[in-house]
């Protein structure tokens, strides 16, 4: 539990789980509707990075400033709490929300299964379909980070009995610019395929600058134009970590 409670309260912008807080609200659901949704989202979202930080991934020393959990703890423990993170996301779906576990469950291990995130990783580790152009590119990080982000939006339309596909459309959107916004960011320090490395660094700034007007729009064709989304959208296109 130790190694858990470490990875899951060291910090981080808790972007993904603000984001199902503020979706839900412009869908008119309270903040417990939507609370336990969001502790999974972040539990899963936390097993995948102890994950990606050990020495068979990507073997990074420091996660958010921090020793990363193999190296607080040892690499089994951290593949454990790994295990159980991702473990207790399910479980909260399962005892929070009887009547819609069954497709918020189905809908979050889509995202985070073989076919969504862990696919995602799978290219993003050279292990899978070279990336030759930008479209390779864009379909790993729509895999890796949007299918996750977009979970956001399909849990809360799934709570308010929406349909969720097209609110899933607007979160592979946004995972989509999040990412671009992180590689403008870590441009200096990064030694594989990017979209800086692709674009240069003033063309991804045009296509993160492209990404948001479009984000802009689909919250408008969606009815999620609210000042607590569009704060969000901004909080990325001008963050500087």
């Amino acid at each position: 539990f130790s190694a858990m409670e470490y990875s899951v309260f060291n910090g981080g912008k808790r972007f993904r789980p603000l984001l199902c807080y503020t979706v839900a609200e412009a869908f008119g659901l309270r903040p417990e509707v939507i609370t336990p949704f969001a502790m999974a989202v972040e539990c899963i979202h936390t097993y995948s990075l102890i994950h990606d930080d050990l020495p068979c991934m990507d073997n990074d020393d420091f996660r958010r400033g921090q020793l990363t959990s193999h190296k607080q703890f040892n690499e089994p423990i951290a593949l454990l709490a790994g295990d159980a993170l991702l473990t207790e996301a399910f479980l909260i779906l399962a005892q929070s929300y009887r009547e819609f576990s069954s497709p918020l469950i189905e809908c979050l291990a889509k995202a985070s299964g073989g076919l969504g995130m862990i696919r995602g990783q799978i290219l993003d580790l050279g292990l899978g379909k070279k990336l030759d152009s930008l479209s390779d590119l864009i379909h790993l990080h729509e895999l890796k980070t949007g299918e996750l982000i977009s979970v956001c939006f399909e849990g809360p339309a799934l709570l308010a009995q929406k349909k969720p596909k097209p609110f899933k459309e607007v979160g592979l959107l946004l995972g989509l610019a999040f990412q671009v916004k992180d590689d403008l960011l870590d441009a200096a320090e990064q030694e594989s395929a990017s979209f800086v490395s692709f674009l240069g660094q003033e063309g991804t700034a045009t296509y993160l600058n492209s990404l948001t007007e479009k984000l802009y729009e689909a919250l408008k064709e969606n009815e999620l134009k609210t000042p607590a989304l569009l704060s969000l959208i901004d909080f990325n296109l001008n963050r500087q970590t």
